[in-house]
């Protein structure tokens, strides 16, 4: 019988530097209070518009948690929570209907939550590590798709150099968009360029949706 492992955990090493990530499902109770704070950061509100009160945030963070067209989890940084991740079906979301989509687009929202590590620095290791956990974990998927508000000026140049291609501005109910898509070739060889190694601890096999 195959044990049921439900986080992933691995080392980024460059060079002399090795920093641990570590993703699992957010849970409703353990993580309730820390995504209600960050919602209400304000270098997170503007773009996320989930400031809300404590009781409607309950019941939104029920709904995503429950949500067949998106799994959504929390990262650490070194043993930190650091941030949120969304992967959601691009088959099930009107973003589809934007851009050329293809079998294997996997859809990524993604947030920093405190703001001491909202720099290029430590937003390049932190998203770089997003995406090495979605590629992992989703073993159908070929291309991540992301679609952040056009005046984010820390994760666009960040997702374009590690490997994203910014393909359109698009207009989404809520924002203007960069639509960028990273292709899983061109992130490993990214890697590759850089002498970036990870080595894995573990790999979550659990999986709730079907995404890809």
């Amino acid at each position: 019988m195959i044990k049921t492992v439900n986080e992933s955990e691995f080392f980024i090493i460059k060079g002399d530097k090795a920093d641990n990530f570590l993703f699992r499902p957010v849970d409703f109770e353990r993580d309730l209070s820390t995504l209600h704070e960050w919602m209400h950061q304000p270098h997170i509100a503007p773009f996320w518009k989930l400031n809300l009160p404590m009781s409607e945030f309950k019941q939104w963070l029920k709904q995503s948690i429950e949500a067949d067209h998106k799994d959504i989890y929390i990262g650490t940084f070194n043993g930190k929570p650091v941030c949120y991740l969304v992967a959601y079906s691009i088959e099930k979301d009107p973003i589809k209907e934007f851009y050329e989509y293809r079998n294997g687009d996997l859809g990524m929202h993604l947030l920093i939550g405190p703001k001491e590590y909202l720099n290029r620095e430590d937003g390049l290791s932190m998203i770089r590590s997003m995406i090495i956990f979605l590629f992992d974990h989703y073993k159908e998927a070929r291309r991540i798709i992301g679609e952040p508000d056009i005046r984010n000026r820390i994760v666009i140049p960040i997702l374009k150099k590690l490997g994203g291609e910014v393909i359109s501005k698009i207009d989404l109910q809520n924002k203007k968009a960069s639509l960028i898509v990273g292709e899983r070739g061109s992130v490993i060889e990214k890697m590759k360029d850089e002498n970036i190694q990870v080595e894995w601890l573990k790999s979550m096999n659990w999986q709730r949706n079907e995404l890809v």
